[in-house]
């Protein structure tokens, strides 16, 4: 019985009350001093921020005095310059990057740029230049286009590429279709691709597509282009027609490919069932 109550006597309060209430406060004080340390380290944290930012904000070491640009092969490296060295000199951090990105993206050669500040004292600029699908002949100079269908830069002769095909007559969504024509058909047919000359839209949703190898333009749609292309080489070789021996092609038509031949009195551009036309089934 002794032994039972002693087991369970340190369950109840001890008799020496002032203990316990002097254990409360010692542990109430070492809770106040963590709470208080904890303060001063996020302060002095704070502080440190605060006193670094301020550093790379003055600091002499933070000025500008690289400029690396990558990627820029054909936009003019004058061009290039004469946006950037304004900001040599400056503090590393109050470089406003949008404003440098949209500067450089106002270059006709220019899609997309890249900016990293490298610290003390770099700023390196990556150029991402728009590729040419073709050329765009209007009534000013002759310009390049890209695949979004963007005319940008003139030609020139240090860029060189004669073997880009030619969109004449085309403006604004016409010019987006006729990229898209030629963006589908180099991804499609090469070999096609590579014997086109010339691209021009025809109403309502049509091309006249000149083919350097049969010396001829040929009229179709977008729809099946290359297998009807295909069948119109099966045509001129079984009839054997030479390199410019027909005037045009149509391939518009459904279940048929028309071919012109040349004659002394050359018709205008084929219509719809023109009735001069050579018509074979394909």
């Amino acid at each position: 019985m002794a032994s039972s109550v002693e087991s369970t006597q340190r369950f109840f309060r001890p008799p020496d009350a002032g203990r316990v209430r002097r254990n409360y406060r010692r542990v109430q004080v070492q809770r106040l001093f963590a709470v208080v340390r904890n303060i001063l380290i996020i302060a002095a944290i704070a502080l440190g921020a605060f006193a670094a930012y301020r550093h790379t904000q003055s600091g002499a070491q933070f000025a500008v005095k690289t400029i690396e640009i990558d990627g820029a092969t054909h936009t003019p490296r004058a061009a290039l310059d004469a946006i950037t060295r304004q900001y040599v000199g400056m503090n590393l951090f109050k470089i406003d990057i949008g404003r440098v990105r949209r500067d450089l993206g106002a270059l006709a050669w220019v899609r997309h740029v890249d900016i990293e500040e490298k610290v003390p004292d770099t700023l390196r600029i990556r150029i991402v230049e728009r590729t040419p699908v073709a050329l765009v002949l209007s009534d000013g100079p002759v310009h390049y286009v890209d695949d979004d269908g963007v005319t940008f830069a003139e030609l020139s002769t240090a860029v060189g590429d004669s073997d880009l095909p030619v969109i004449s007559g085309a403006r604004g969504a016409e010019l987006v279709h006729c990229v898209a024509l030629l963006h589908d058909l180099r991804a499609r047919d090469a070999q096609l691709y590579a014997r086109v000359s010339e691209v021009r839209p025809v109403a309502p949703r049509g091309f006249a597509i000149f083919d350097r190898e049969l010396g001829a333009f040929v009229y179709a749609d977008a729809g099946d282009l290359s297998a009807k292309w295909r069948d119109l080489y099966a045509i001129v070789a079984n009839e054997k027609l030479a390199r410019g021996a027909i005037e045009y092609a149509d391939l518009r038509f459904q279940n048929r490919i028309v071919v012109k031949p040349w004659s002394a009195a050359a018709p205008p551009p084929p219509s719809e069932g023109g009735s001069n036309a050579v018509a074979l089934q394909d």
